[in-house]
């Protein structure tokens, strides 16, 4: 029995953090597995992960290698010995898994079938520009895609089975991955194949009931579904047309819930008692939603991957926060270790574990590190291919390890006061208006190209309500300039979007939520209930809604707006416009200060242990003296450093390394 905890995962009734990393067995020879392997697990690794590549398996329609051609892609014998090795596995099957192979694991004859490829406004095949080679893009909506997938993960099915259960070594499986459309999310570049227009007016018809109820919001006339073209791009118009254009934005968010949701049924009807999770791309904004992935019927948790630059704080700060206010179990299946082949930037041991600790310290539970072992297109990790280590990398593991798991920090929590609440309305508002889909360099594909502005492709004309000038929609400007003032106060957040259940709103004491003209009745009436709570407060900002989501009129937290502060809403067009009485009481009650913009701290409790933690971490890259305050009666000893501590008046001083993460056990009323 395989199941998530708060903490971690359960395994045979025993709880372990779930700390893994990948291999790939078909390009690692048979005879070096086990001294990959038993490199890997030297450095206290417990648990590892792989692909299982259809275009490996399954190298011709219909025929099959599961090592009785290349002993290499014998996965039967790769799991036992896993299991001999008491190593638990978790299998991604795909089907579309990337690893840096051409055509992302997908047989050549799926991806040329043209039944199966996604296309273009104008009715050709949309490709993926790889750097290895373009290739077709398969369509979320095509069935003969699913009939295909499930005949190879029928075949797996002895195979997965037998390691399933008792003393089988598998313990999760992922469905599908980075299900976004092959990074092509932008909202007119794809999917207009006639098997996707049919799902759409599917989409239409669930949403409308009656083509006279969907005609009267679109000011137009139809007499029946099968007349709804999908727009091919932004045409300006009126207020009133946009209904039209949010639609085809929805239907997107739409079809991917509908690709993985499929994706879970096939993996359920292999009869695998362990978990099903899924991996984000990278994406907390349109078409992708963390919270709505985790809905999905057979799915336990989603969650985002992550590939830092060197000192990229910015992001992982963003990621991690963002999956630890939405998420179920705040997890990075895809954590970057080493880099693959055209990417220009390798890390250094050092600078791998800053952003690994780093993003403990903001919230992260569980994580797979991509990749544990070197192979063909990757490179930077603590084990070659052939088993040998790469001395920095792997003693930079292992003691990483040891830390996380001596000292249990993963039973360690946060509990930030402040959540914000991204406007992911407003995402789909600049997606609509953009008009960067139909150029092929500036579609989120990760490849070489030239760097087009994005303001060439905003409407030219101001629309009737208020629009982000952010150049990217995933991008809020009112958010960056609150969390960039909840940091100089050096003030714990996450963040999530409307979609997060009220439930998970309830242990924060501010939520603040940025709006546009349109919030559906839904989110103005939850944040309107968390004002009222005794001790809660709402900032609100930079525009009170005046709509729905189906542009009718909806005004609740106007009207509270209207009544000033005592409502429990703070109305700020710009963050700097909230007022100082705000700051002044969350200071009073804030356990650990410092006025270094370039220092963060973090405190992690776990109940019953008799202490906490205190992170502080050094976002800059030279060393420095930060002096903390805290109250009196406490005692400090360094877990993890570099750091030297000196006790003073008020506080501590704490000298810290440049993009370092100390790590301080806190013992209270000494």
């Amino acid at each position: 029995m395989v199941k998530f905890t708060h903490d971690g995962i359960r395994i045979n009734g025993v709880e372990r953090p779930l700390y893994s990393g990948s291999i790939h067995y078909w390009r690692t020879r048979k005879k070096d597995w086990r001294h990959v392997l038993s490199q890997i697990k030297g450095m206290g690794f417990e648990i590892v992960e792989t692909y299982i590549p259809w275009s490996v398996h399954e190298y011709e329609e219909g025929k099959y290698d599961f090592g009785e051609i290349e002993e290499e892609k014998d996965l039967d014998l790769f799991l036992t010995l896993c299991e001999e090795m008491n190593l638990a596995v978790i299998v991604r099957p795909g089907p579309h898994i990337n690893a840096e192979m051409t055509g992302f694991g997908y047989p050549e004859w799926i991806l040329m079938d043209e039944e199966i490829q996604a296309k273009n406004p104008w009715g050709t095949t949309v490709l993926y520009p790889y750097a290895t080679g373009p290739f077709p893009i398969p369509s979320y909506a095509s069935d003969k895609l699913y009939e295909k997938t499930e005949i190879y993960f029928q075949k797996l099915k002895p195979i997965l089975q037998r390691h399933c259960g008792g003393s089988g070594c598998i313990c999760l499986i992922q469905a599908d991955n980075e299900t976004c459309n092959f990074f092509r999310d932008r909202p007119y570049i794809m999917d207009y194949s006639d098997c996707s227009k049919e799902q759409y007016r599917k989409f239409l018809a669930e949403r409308y009931g009656t083509a006279a109820a969907m005609s009267e919001r679109y000011h137009r006339n139809y007499s029946g579904f099968q007349e709804t073209e999908p727009p091919c791009g932004f045409e300006e118009g009126d207020f009133s047309s946009l209904c039209y254009y949010l639609d085809w934005i929805e239907f997107k968010e739409y079809q991917i819930l509908a690709a993985l949701g499929r994706m879970v049924d096939i993996i359920n009807r292999l009869e695998l008692p362990v978990p099903i999770f899924h991996n984000c791309a990278y994406q907390n904004y349109t078409p992708v939603s963390v919270q709505r992935d985790e809905e999905i019927p057979g799915l336990m948790t989603a969650g985002i991957d992550a590939y830092p630059e060197p000192g990229d704080t910015a992001m992982l700060k963003e990621r991690i926060r963002y999956l630890a206010g939405s998420s179920r179990f705040p997890f990075v299946p895809e954590f970057g270790s080493g880099s693959w082949f055209d990417r220009e930037v390798l890390l250094t041991a050092e600078e791998e574990r800053f952003g690994y600790l780093y993003s403990v310290m903001n919230g992260l539970k569980g994580v797979n590190f991509y990749m544990l072992a070197e192979r063909d297109r990757w490179t930077g990790c603590p084990v070659t291919n052939d088993g040998r280590i790469r001395k920095p990398y792997y003693e930079m593991f292992s003691d990483l390890l040891r830390l996380l798991k001596d000292h249990e920090i993963y039973h360690f929590n946060r509990s930030p006061r402040v959540l914000i609440l991204k406007d992911y309305d407003m995402g789909r508002l600049k997606a609509l208006y953009s008009v960067m889909d139909c150029n092929s360099f500036s579609s989120n594909c990760f490849i070489k190209g030239p760097d087009i502005p994005a303001a060439l492709f905003l409407p030219e004309e101001e629309p009737e309500f208020y629009l982000d000038r952010e150049l990217n929609y995933w991008d809020d400007a009112w958010v960056k300039g609150l969390a960039e003032r909840f940091d100089e106060e050096h003030e714990i957040y996450d963040y999530s979007d409307e979609y997060l259940d009220y439930d998970r709103w309830l242990p924060y004491d501010v939520i603040a939520a940025a709006s546009g003209d349109i919030m559906d009745a839904k989110t103005q009436k939850c944040l309107a209930d968390f004002a009222c709570l005794p001790g809660k407060t709402v900032i609100l900002g930079p525009v009170i809604p005046r709509y729905d989501r189906t542009l009718k009129s909806c005004e609740i937290l106007k009207h509270m707006v209207e009544e000033g502060e005592d409502s429990g809403i703070l109305f700020a067009e710009e963050p700097g416009e909230i007022g100082a009485v705000f700051w002044d009481r969350l200071r009073r009650s804030r356990e650990y200060g410092c006025e270094d913009p370039e220092i963060e701290l973090a405190v992690h409790r776990r109940e019953g242990s008799g202490y906490h933690l205190l992170y502080i971490a050094n976002l800059s890259g030279e060393e420095k003296t930060a002096f903390i305050t805290c109250a009196e009666g406490r005692r400090f000893s360094v877990m993890q450093g570099p750091a030297e501590i000196k006790m003073e008046k008020d506080g501590i001083t704490a000298q810290i390394s440049g993009y370092t993460v100390a790590i301080l056990s806190v013992e209270e009323n000494v």
